[in-house]
Formats: C-alpha cells, structure tokens, sequence
C-alpha cells in the first residue's frame, strides 16, 4: 500500500479542532456585546444609570412645578410627594418601597451599594423622591418583570448557542476521524472474516497509515500461510482419499477369500478365525468409507433447491428408521404435528443430514430401546427432532459434538462415526439457512438432536 496523499498527524488534527473551538468562542464573545451594544442603539435595554441621568435632568422641573403630574416624572422612576411634615400628598410607591422613600428624605436611608437608589428633589412646600434601579434593565415593563436581567438572559441564550454550536462542530469533526478510521476497520473486518484478497485503503491520518501499513504487511504474510496450510492440508486430503481408494483392492481380495475359507470345510476353530476376519474386514471397510466421506467434505457443496412432498420425504425417512431400528430391536416412536403440504429443500442433502442423526441414535441405544422421531412446523419453520434412550451427551459432547473427528466421551464414543456424522449433518443444515441443536430430553434422559430448516 503506498501513501501519496497529504496525511496529517492525530496531534494536528486535534489541535485543528481545539482552535476552531476556541474561534467559535471569540466570535461568540465578540457577537455577545455586539448585539449588547445594538440593544442599547436600539433602546431594548438601558444602561445602569440611564434613570439616574433622567432623574437629575428633571430636578428643576419637579422643583419650580406649582404640582407635580406623573407625566413629569422620567422614565424608569416611581415617584412620592411628601409635605414639610413628610406625609404623602401624591405617589406610585407603595408598602416598604414607600416606607423607604420617606426614611431617604429624612435623611435616614443610604444608596450606597444598592440597585434600587432614591433621589431627593427639594420642593418649596415640601419634597420629591424619585426610585430608580441602578443596573441595566429594558425598556419594556413588561420584560423587566417577566425575565431576568439583560445579561444573565443574554448569557443563558448565547451559552445554549454556543453549546450547541460545540456539539456540531464535534459530530463534524467525529465523522470526519471517522472516516479516516474507515479504512482501518474494513481492514480488519475484513481479515476477521479470513477475506485476504483486498487493497487497503488511504487514510489522511498518518498514525492510521502507519497502522495500515503494519496491516497490509501482516495480510501478505498471513495469505502466504494460509495458502501454503490449505495446500498442505488439500494434499493431505488427496493422499487419503487415493490411500483409501488404494486399501479397497486389497481389501476387497481377503474378503473374497475368507468367503472361499468359510465355504470350504474347515474346523470350528478355524471358522471362528474366518469369521474375525470377516467382521474385521466389514470394519475396516466402514473405515475406508469414512476417510473418503472426510476427504470429500470440505470440497464445496451447491444446493440444488426443489419443491417436494412433505409427506412423502417423511415416510421415506420413517420407513428407514423402522428398517434400522429392527436390527436392535428397537421400539419406533413416529409423531407429526402441523406438517406443511411441501417444502423448498435439497432432498438428497437434508435426507442425508436427518439419516446421519437417525444412524448415530441407532447405534447409542441399547437393545430394545426406543427412539422417537418427531416432525413438526412453528414459526414458518420445520423441526425434525430424533430422541434415543440411550445415556445421552456429557457436557463436552454438547459443545464439541459437530467438530470433525471428536471422539466423545466412553458413554457415547463410536468405534465408527468419529464425530464426522454430526459435523457433515451440521454443514449440510446451515447450506439450508438452518440450525442444529444438540441436548439431553428431559423424559427419555437420552440424546435429542434438533434439525430446523426455515418453510421458504
């Protein structure tokens, strides 16, 4: 894989994303007293002391009126006319603001560090006081009441913005690492799955590249084994299916001699070797047939999907079972529960498949046991589930039991199958988008093994 594109560290990518952050709060700095200063323009908001300056402009007039009318008073300011003897004659204040009012003009009262401040207009027959708030308040009554202050409400609404503005700028810059990330996770995704033959992919982030390239030279040398153990193991295959292709003639020449030597007259005793022979000899040639069932496993198999009769392929397979069966004497269960007219299946595969399971439940159970073979559809799915009485699978057998070659343990292991019945029974199931279960029933205490093939 070569590089020829510009690539940039993680640390500059970083740092990109950290000085747009801090741009985006600069503009938003500068923005926020912006718009503070427009406000002012604009007469939304009032500085601080706007009433105060109000209040003193209007001293003169409060003072010289023969009476003192509201619409003299200045905006922002609530007003009280109080005699000499400081009763009230005329006023907007009431309760403690009133109370306040009177205490300032008897000189009892302070502004100092205070937001509402009173201003004292001296009157010929008597006085004027004026309220007013020192901090920046709107224009409108009706905000100042119904809000908080300009700038705490300009700073709540600026900080939701720019939060909001971080996230985007935040999930901006995660799809774009994200899609530097990309080629690296196909890579390995990719691998995972044991797909060798690929290109890797440029990413604009040179650690990522240096990552992908330790990759792209990990995935020649991993091609490279894995291509030099199949061949390995195909050659491996071959040479047991020509071995065991080789054993059948000779194999083939004692069975046909040890039939001479029993026809011919011979002592007990001698009969009794000929017939080790030729049990060993039916042994031996059930081993050949393994091999070659080994060695032709791994070679790919295609469905060949058809619609058949339910019905029909179940008595075939009901049919088979009876036959088996009677040779240990076996007592056979049959049931069927909600079998479809037809199913979508590769006959010749999944008859295969169900006659592995039916065979290996055979062979586990004792003579003049029983094996129960039930067909039923749920769920737009179709179960064939055979049960023996046999001692069932240990925990071992259960998970290991669809590996090629596992033996078992003494309970259930087969001086014939060799594991490789259930692991072909496994193979040819998923081909049919299907699953295999392997457990213990809960009645018979034997074997259960479950074949689920989706109705299509």
């Amino acid at each position: 894989m070569e590089v020829k594109k510009k690539t940039f560290t993680l640390k500059v990518v970083f740092f990109k994303y950290l000085l747009t952050l801090v741009v985006a709060f600069i503009v938003f700095i500068g923005l926020y007293f912006a718009v503070f200063v427009l406000m002012q323009i604009k007469s939304v908001i009032i500085q601080p002391n706007y009433s105060e300056i109000l209040a003193r402009g209007a001293k003169s007039l409060l003072a010289s009126a023969p009476e003192i009318t509201e619409n003299m008073i200045p905006d922002g300011c609530k007003f009280a006319v109080l005699n000499k003897k400081y009763k009230v004659t005329k006023t907007n204040l009431d309760g403690k603001d009133l109370l306040t009012a009177i205490k300032y003009a008897k000189g009892t009262y302070s502004n100092d560090g205070r937001k509402k401040c009173y201003y004292f207009v001296e009157r010929q027959d008597g006085s004027c006081v004026l309220q007013y708030y020192l901090q920046m308040r709107y224009q409108s009554e009706f905000l100042n009441k119904h809000l908080p202050g300009p700038q705490k409400t300009m700073l709540v609404i600026f900080a939701i913005i720019y939060f909001l503005i971080v996230f985007i700028i935040t999930a901006i810059c995660a799809k774009k690492l994200n899609k530097h990330l990309s080629p690296l996770l196909q890579a390995t995704e990719k691998i995972k799955k044991q797909d060798l033959d690929f290109d890797i992919k440029y990413s604009g982030i040179k650690e990522f590249n240096d990552v992908l390239l330790s990759i792209s030279d990990m995935k020649t040398e991993l091609k490279k084994s894995l291509e030099k153990q199949w061949n390995i193991e195909r050659a491996k295959k071959e040479q047991i299916s020509a071995l065991a292709h080789d054993l059948r003639t000779p194999l083939t020449i004692i069975k046909g001699n040890a039939e001479l030597l029993s026809d011919s007259t011979i002592s007990k005793e001698q009969q009794e070797y000929v017939n080790y022979i030729s049990k060993n000899s039916i042994q031996i040639e059930k081993y050949i047939k393994i091999l070659i069932e080994i060695s032709n496993s791994e070679k790919p198999i295609f469905l060949q999907l058809e619609e058949i009769d339910s019905i029909n392929f179940i008595n075939t397979i009901k049919d088979q079972l009876e036959a088996i069966a009677n040779t240990k004497g076996l007592k056979v269960k049959f049931i069927k529960t909600l079998i479809p007219k037809s199913i979508m299946i590769d006959k010749s595969l999944l008859y295969r498949a169900i006659m592995n399971v039916i065979s290996n439940a055979v062979n586990y159970c004792p003579n003049n046991g029983e094996i129960c073979f039930e067909v039923k559809s749920i769920d737009n799915k179709i179960k064939f589930i055979t049960t023996d009485s046999g001692n069932g699978f240990s925990g071992e057998d259960i998970k290991s039991a669809t590996k090629q070659f596992y033996m078992g343990d003494s309970s259930r292991a087969s001086k014939i199958h060799f594991g490789i019945g259930l692991y072909i029974t496994e193979s040819f199931v998923n081909l049919h988008g299907g699953r295999l279960y392997i457990s213990n029933s809960h009645i018979t205490g034997g074997a259960q093994v479950t074949i689920e093939i989706p109705i299509c």
